[in-house]
């Protein structure tokens, strides 16, 4: 088989692409990728490490204001999508799958006018302008929950499969805790805002450090964000001393999946793969969903988490009312923690990647 697949922009396109592409090869055993993605987003890093043939062209958003930046964005998509069918054209793809992002739009626009089978694999709950386009032509339009369908257009053809999660780690949380110097019955507390780092939810945390110094069974491990990480070593120091095995403070966790295996609560924004990753680890979840991205979608997503009771929803302008207490609750509430990491185990599916493999392999074949 011969896929052709296109997401980039940001990880959470690009992993599940990945997750995806190896799913496939798992499947059919022999498959020929090539990865189409732009020349400025993450992708153009990590696709070739992993051995995949990989094509730029250009891409941009469509969503921007003033008349400028639209028009520029219409001749950036017109020039993509004739990049895009040349690639599709000298590939000869049996299916073409996109994971959002920009340079989804003109690489499936290309299958489209092609006649291709195209996948669109959508990772949150409200669809990206995107996939939300691309949907009705689409062959499948993939999507983690039951919520999403309403966005697409009567007639697409939808499949509900949770988001791909590769659990890389291996080892256990016992030995993981050992290692960091975590105590078997202290409470883990993992806090990230993501690579660009969350000032709402650093500010919150330098609040309860205080809070955090009367309870040494609870550890806390911050991820700041590089533009923030040394101001807050500043403002610790200037609230005191710190106990490094009570309060691990770093600028990005290069090897998240170990922090979530030994950590008991999870806080952060409520990116899609972000939800996909609490949900495969089993961590109830405080997702402060960003106020800063497009139409508002990760509200969407925290909300699906919180409906469920696998997590709980609380607004950024409500952080510094509500997190507290929230906070505080689920610490001393070992047994709704179970309860809430049991629920988020149950909504995850380990076999994820191979039923969107399926799909796609099913596309392929008509």
């Amino acid at each position: 088989m011969r896929l052709l697949i296109a997401g980039g922009g940001s990880g959470g396109h690009i992993y599940p692409a990945l997750a995806i592409i190896d799913a496939i090869k798992n499947l059919l055993g022999s498959v020929e990728v090539l990865y189409i993605g732009t020349s400025h987003g993450l992708e153009k890093e990590l696709v070739p490490r992993r051995n995949i043939a990989f094509a730029p062209i250009h891409a941009q958003g469509l969503l921007v204001k003033g008349i400028h930046g639209k028009l520029r964005g219409v001749f950036t998509a017109l020039a993509g999508t004739l990049e895009a069918i040349r690639h599709i054209r000298r590939f000869k793809p049996d299916v073409v799958v996109g994971t959002g992002g920009y340079v989804s739009g003109p690489v499936g626009l290309g299958a489209i006018i092609l006649g291709i089978p195209l996948v669109v694999q959508e990772q949150n709950v409200w669809p990206g302008f995107t996939n939300r386009t691309l949907g009705s032509r689409a062959r499948t339009v993939i999507v983690p929950f039951e919520e999403a369908r309403q966005y697409f257009r009567k007639g697409t053809t939808l499949a509900v499969v949770p988001n791909p999660v590769m659990i890389m780690v291996r080892e256990s949380r016992e030995e993981l805790r050992q290692k960091m110097g975590i105590e078997a019955d202290q409470t883990v507390i993992l806090v990230t805002g993501g690579s660009q780092g969350a000032e709402a939810i650093n500010h919150f945390w330098l609040q309860f450090l205080p809070k955090l110094r009367e309870h040494p069974q609870w550890v806390l491990l911050w991820a700041t964000g590089s533009r923030y990480f040394a101001d807050i070593k500043k403002e610790m120091a200037k609230i005191g001393q710190w106990n490094p095995k009570q309060v691990q403070v770093f600028e990005y966790f290069y090897e998240i999946q170990k922090f979530y295996r030994v950590s008991d609560i999870f806080m952060g924004r409520s990116g899609a793969m972000t939800i996909a990753d609490c949900l495969a680890f089993g961590l109830p979840s405080i997702l402060v969903p960003s106020p800063h991205v497009s139409e508002d979608h990760q509200t969407k997503n925290a909300r699906v988490i919180a409906d469920r009771n696998a997590g709980v929803l609380i607004e950024e302008s409500e952080l510094s009312n509500r997190g507290e207490k929230v906070l505080i609750d689920m610490l001393q509430d070992r047994e709704r923690r179970g309860k809430m990491a049991s629920i988020a185990l149950s909504i995850y599916d380990p076999s994820a990647s191979e039923r969107i493999a399926q799909v796609v392999r099913d596309a392929a074949r008509h």
